[in-house]
C-alpha cells in the first residue's frame, strides 16, 4: 500500500475524532460530522499557509499567476477563516457557500500540481482524477454540514 502524505493521514485522524464526537455525544447530528472534519481541515491548512510549508505551496500555484507567496498567505488567511465561520452557526451558510466556491477557484493548483508530479514535502501527489475526488467529497461535506 502506497503510503499517505501528511495531508491525508491527518484527514484521517480529523474523521476519527468527528466520528469519535459524535459517538460521545458531542455531536447531535450526522451531518456535524463532515462540518466538524472540515473545520479541521481548513484549520489546519490555513495555519501551515503560514510555516515554512508556504514554500511548498507555492511550488504548486502554475506560472501564470504572479506574486505566488502572496496568493498562498491570501488562501491561508481564507482557509482559517473560513474554518472559523464554520464554527459559528450562524455564518455557517455562507462559510460554507464560500468554501465551496474556493475549492473550486483553487481546484487548477490542484490540477497543476498532480499534471506535473509537483511533490509536496517529497510525497507523490494524487492524479487528477484521485484529486478532483478529494475535491469533489469536500464540497459534498461542505454543503451536507453547512448547507443543507
Amino acid at each position: 500500500m502506497k503510503k499517505l502524505n501528511a495531508f491525508y493521514r491527518m484527514l484521517v485522524v480529523f474523521s476519527l475524532l468527528a466520528l469519535a464526537a459524535k459517538a460521545g455525544g458531542l455531536l447531535a447530528t450526522w451531518s456535524e460530522v463532515p462540518l466538524w472534519i472540515m473545520i479541521q481541515v481548513f484549520f489546519f491548512a490555513g495555519v501551515s499557509h503560514f510555516t515554512p510549508l508556504r514554500h511548498e505551496f507555492v511550488k504548486m500555484i502554475p506560472p501564470v499567476f504572479p506574486a505566488k507567496m502572496l496568493l498562498v498567505y491570501v488562501t491561508g488567511a481564507l482557509e482559517i477563516l473560513g474554518a472559523i465561520d464554520l464554527a459559528d452557526p450562524v455564518t455557517r451558510p455562507f462559510a460554507a457557500k464560500a468554501l465551496i466556491i474556493f475549492l473550486i477557484l483553487v481546484f487548477p493548483a490542484n490540477y497543476y500540481a498532480a499534471k506535473n508530479d509537483i511533490r509536496f514535502r517529497g510525497a507523490k501527489q494524487l492524479s487528477v482524477l484521485q484529486r478532483g475526488l478529494v475535491q469533489v467529497a469536500f464540497i459534498v461535506a461542505l454543503y451536507i454540514g453547512g448547507v443543507a
